[in-house]
C-alpha cells in the first residue's frame, strides 16, 4: 500500500467558545469570511472487507489495499499544495477501520494526562455522525502515543448557523449539550511515530455497538457525515510563540469543526 510521500453549563460553554477564539488569534489563524466556507461538502467510500486488518499502525496489509484515500488538505488558493493527509476507511459487520497516515517534522505531544483533550498538542480527530441529521455526533482525538479523547455532541433542536456555517453562540448556550465519554472496551488503536523519516501512522477500530448505536449496533451500507482533522503545532505546549495549522478534510471556520455539524463531508460504506 502506498502512502502520501514522505517529508454553569451556559458559562462554561461560552468560556470554551472565548477560549477557542483566544487560541486561534494567539496562534496567527487568519480570519475566514463567510464566502470562503465551501457549501459542497467532500464525498468518499469505506470499502467492506471480510478480512479485517490488524490494528498495528503498520496500513501495509492487503485488507488496506482497495481502500481509496481521503487525502486533505487542498487550498484551492495555493495552485500546487499537496494533501499531507492520507486517511483510509474499511467496515464489515464487526464495525469500522481507520487507517491515517502523514509526516511530522516538528512533534509535540505527551503534555496531557489521560482523559483530557488532545488538540492543543499534535492530533489526529475523527467527527462521526451515524445518521447524518446533525442532532448527534462523536469526537474523538488521538495523539502519536496513542491517547485518546472522546467527546459526545447532543443538539435538542434542529442547528442554527452562523454565516460561517459554525452553531451560534445562542444555540449553543441553550441546544448544545456536549460531554466526555470513555470509548468502549472493544475499540482498539495503535499509533507510531518514526523519529527517523517523521512517518506518523496511526490505525483504530470503532466497534459497531459504540460508532452505529442509533441504528442498534448493526452495521449495514449506509452513508455517514464525518469530518476529519489534523492539528500540526510547530513546538512544545507552552513554548512561547508556538503556532497551529489547522487542516480539514471538510473545510470549516477554523478551530470550529465541532460546532460546523452541518459541514461534515459524506462517507459512503459501501458492499
Amino acid at each position: 500500500m502506498s502512502f502520501l510521500p514522505g517529508p454553569g453549563a451556559a458559562t462554561v460553554m461560552r468560556m470554551r467558545l472565548a477560549g477557542l477564539l483566544c487560541l486561534g488569534l494567539l496562534c496567527g489563524v487568519a480570519a475566514t469570511r463567510a464566502e470562503e466556507i465551501p457549501h459542497d461538502p467532500p464525498q468518499a467510500k469505506a470499502i467492506y472487507t471480510r478480512n479485517a486488518p490488524a490494528i498495528d499502525a503498520s496500513a501495509n496489509q492487503d485488507a488496506w489495499k482497495d481502500a481509496p484515500p481521503l487525502l486533505f488538505p487542498r487550498d484551492a488558493k495555493t495552485p500546487g499544495q499537496k494533501p499531507v493527509c492520507d486517511v483510509r476507511f474499511l467496515w464489515n459487520e464487526a464495525g469500522v477501520y481507520v487507517a491515517f497516515h502523514t509526516i511530522d517534522t516538528t512533534p509535540s505531544y505527551g503534555h496531557f494526562k489521560r482523559g483530557d483533550p488532545l488538540y492543543q498538542e499534535d492530533s489526529f480527530e475523527i467527527f462521526v455522525d451515524q445518521a447524518g441529521d446533525h442532532r448527534q455526533y462523536y469526537e474523538i482525538q488521538a495523539d502519536p502515543a496513542g491517547q485518546t479523547y472522546c467527546r459526545n455532541y447532543l443538539l435538542t433542536a434542529p442547528p442554527r448557523l452562523t454565516p460561517e456555517q459554525r452553531l451560534t453562540p445562542e444555540f449553543c448556550d441553550t441546544e448544545l449539550w456536549r460531554y466526555d465519554m470513555p470509548l468502549p472496551g472493544d475499540f482498539r488503536i495503535a499509533s507510531k511515530l518514526d523519529p527517523q523519516t517523521h512517518e506518523w501512522k496511526l490505525e483504530m477500530f470503532l466497534p459497531a455497538s459504540f460508532v452505529n448505536r442509533r441504528h442498534g449496533g448493526a452495521m449495514t451500507p449506509c452513508t455517514w457525515r464525518i469530518n476529519l482533522v489534523r492539528h500540526d503545532w510547530d513546538l512544545p505546549y507552552n513554548a512561547p510563540g508556538r503556532q497551529v495549522k489547522f487542516m480539514y478534510w471538510a473545510p470549516v471556520l477554523p478551530g470550529h469543526p465541532h460546532l460546523s455539524p452541518e459541514q461534515m463531508g459524506f462517507l459512503e460504506l459501501v458492499k
